[in-house]
């Protein structure tokens, strides 16, 4: 697709020709960012002794190595119970055509900790799970030469981190999980950009964007190339700046004014591409970033949230990203087919449970239009854990601005969740959710922040919701507490209380396995029948929906699309068919559809 360029840029394209004609430039010139993709097939080793550093792993010898895929988890079959060290190796070489300039190695998720290794040198390490991040080899790279990567990960569980040894509420799948890119970039690049898009009075959108810019040499002006196109290609808005660039990361601020876009939303998920182009003054490189964005605002007002200005009412469900047999390195395939299955039943929204998912699935709910609840994996988390001031420094800091970064330009995301069920109705939880909730503001002021509670029963009500956006509660009446009747006396006593903030079903589920069967279900208690599930959710979702309650309660995140794979689910009356799986889905683990499944599109079709 031909990219239409500025007034400044024509003239500086047909400057560059002539120079290259007279011979004065090299014909090599970095433009768009290079990338090279690193899937494929790479050596592998299990490390139970967790000996591997010591003995030297990280350099290239002639042990005996296995193979293993990139991505893939390491123990998504008959490792499935592993926890410890895995090494990966594999060896790649620059391009012969990549000229100067900075390398990086951009991992889109390994869990749950890793170290990288490039000949025999150690380029980086990162302690989040699930999260992209990416890596400078530039001073470990050989160029024209076979270089060395090795990566070990290591998937245990640590007393003092996020995840914490509370945690056991899906399987711990580890390794690299996603996929692994070499990118080359210039001297003095843009990496990323953060967009924020409000709707002003008279109808017109005002885009704040503030670039990410970096200067790897001395260099001091420099200039941007910024465009911003349709769907189909149209420019939209055109326009260059000339600018000091210093050594380091500056960031630049521009404001612009729009009146001839379209609003992104569920219904009508239109989206816009920023191009970035960053040239560095007297040199023949320069890069270019293209950011897909949307034009839309999200903000809460009184008992509800307000999408483009306009109340909306949410219909949703959450999803796994795990499968049999590849654990959770899901193809773009699948994933897809979930999204529409998802579409198919009438849902508006997804919650990401309960951690960053694959890139490609923020990309895909921009493109399909589903709103989107994103969260680190602060899962029962222990409050001394959470109130550690070193955990907050190395993990949970760190990890919540890692979740902004990543996904700040998605229009889909809409939500930032800073925790589920851990004790937030101690004072220990409610200093953590202050001050996380508070962090997370300061990142991003344009979505709203929440996190999803159990504590919600009479006398145990959560005060953290003070601070939040959103009341948001996970709750199981019938299932383990109560009965089927119990949610709505309870959202209207929750509104008693919090009559200032809307009340959002983060959770409401119950397990089912097809085949058994109960002809007349009752209203409380495990029973696994398909009727019971059908009961359930038809219940829960008529008083959630009721009429009376659409002016504060917002709506539903069902627990859960898919069936997945969970370490605590056995015993208890747990049907030992299905150990080791948690059975809420609508669909099982393989997508075969339950009977709820045509229930709840019954129900999510028939609303508004």
């Amino acid at each position: 697709m031909k990219r239409p360029r500025s007034y400044f840029s024509h003239l500086l394209t047909a400057l560059v020709f002539t120079l290259l004609i007279a011979g004065v430039l090299a014909p090599d010139r970095m433009h768009a960012e290079d990338t090279v993709d690193l899937s494929g097939t790479w050596r592998f080793r299990f490390d139970p002794s967790d000996v591997g550093e010591s003995d030297g792993w990280q350099r290239p010898g002639k042990e005996t190595w296995n193979t293993m895929q990139v991505p893939m988890s390491y123990n998504a079959g008959d490792q499935s119970w592993y926890a410890g060290a895995g090494w990966y190796r594999t060896s790649f070489q620059v391009p012969a055509n990549w000229s100067g300039g900075h390398l990086f190695l951009k991992f889109l998720g390994v869990n749950i900790r890793s170290k990288i290794w490039v000949n025999g040198q150690l380029v980086g390490e990162h302690n989040y799970p699930y999260l992209p991040f990416e890596v400078d080899i530039t001073d470990a790279v050989k160029p024209g030469a076979t270089n060395w990567l090795v990566v070990r990960a290591d998937n245990r569980i640590l007393a003092r981190a996020v995840p914490d040894k509370n945690w056991d509420g899906w399987w711990n799948y580890g390794g690299i999980i996603r996929a692994v890119k070499l990118v080359r970039r210039p001297d003095v690049y843009t990496r990323d950009a953060i967009i924020e898009t409000t709707l002003g009075q008279d109808g017109a959108w005002h885009l704040n964007l503030l670039l990410n810019t970096f200067n790897l040499r001395s260099s001091n002006k420099g200039s941007f190339d910024l465009t911003i196109n349709d769907a189909q290609g149209n420019p939209v808005y055109n326009g260059v700046g000339q600018k000091q660039i210093p050594a380091g990361h500056t960031q630049y601020n521009f404001t612009i004014r729009l009146d001839n876009v379209r609003a992104w939303t569920p219904a009508s998920p239109n989206l816009y591409t920023l191009h970035v182009i960053t040239a560095e003054e007297g040199q023949n490189q320069e890069h270019e970033i293209a950011i897909r964005f949307g034009f839309r605002q999200i903000e809460v007002r009184g008992t509800q949230i307000v999408l483009n200005g306009k109340p909306i009412l949410i219909k949703g469900i959450s999803r796994h990203e795990m499968y049999p047999g590849v654990g959770m390195t899901v193809s773009e395939q699948q994933l897809r087919s979930d999204l529409r299955d998802i579409k198919e039943l009438g849902c508006n929204m997804i919650r990401t449970t309960h951690y960053a998912q694959d890139p490609r699935f923020y990309d895909l709910a921009d493109e399909m239009g589903f709103l989107v609840w994103t969260e680190i994996p602060a899962w029962k988390t222990s409050v001394d854990v959470l109130s550690d001031e070193s955990v907050w420094q190395h993990y949970l800091a760190p990890q919540l601005e890692a979740l902004v970064q990543n996904f700040r330009t998605h229009p889909s995301v809409i939500i930032w969740s800073v925790g589920n069920e851990f004790r937030s109705n101690t004072e220990a939880g409610k200093n953590y959710v202050r001050r996380a909730a508070r962090y997370v503001k300061a990142l991003d002021r344009t979505r709203l922040v929440s996190f999803a509670s159990d504590k919600h029963r009479p006398g145990a009500d959560d005060e953290s919701f003070q601070f939040v956006d959103v009341l948001s509660i996970n709750e199981y009446y019938g299932w383990y507490y109560g009965t089927m009747q119990d949610v709505g006396p309870t959202l209207d006593r929750l509104h008693q209380k919090w009559p200032d903030k809307p009340i959002l079903i983060s959770e409401v589920g119950s397990g089912t396995v097809p085949g058994i069967h109960n002809p007349n279900p009752g209203d409380s208690g495990k029973d696994y029948s398909v009727e019971y599930q059908q009961k359930f959710l038809r219940t829960h979702l008529n008083q959630i929906y009721a009429e009376n309650r659409r002016s504060f309660v917002a709506g539903a995140l069902l627990w859960i699309y898919n069936d997945f794979p969970d370490p605590h689910r056995v015993g208890g009356g747990h049907p030992v068919q299905n150990n080791y799986v948690n059975s809420k889905g609508l669909v099982t683990r393989d997508r075969q559809r339950k009977p709820a499944f045509d229930t709840v599109k019954e129900i999510f079709h028939t609303l508004p």
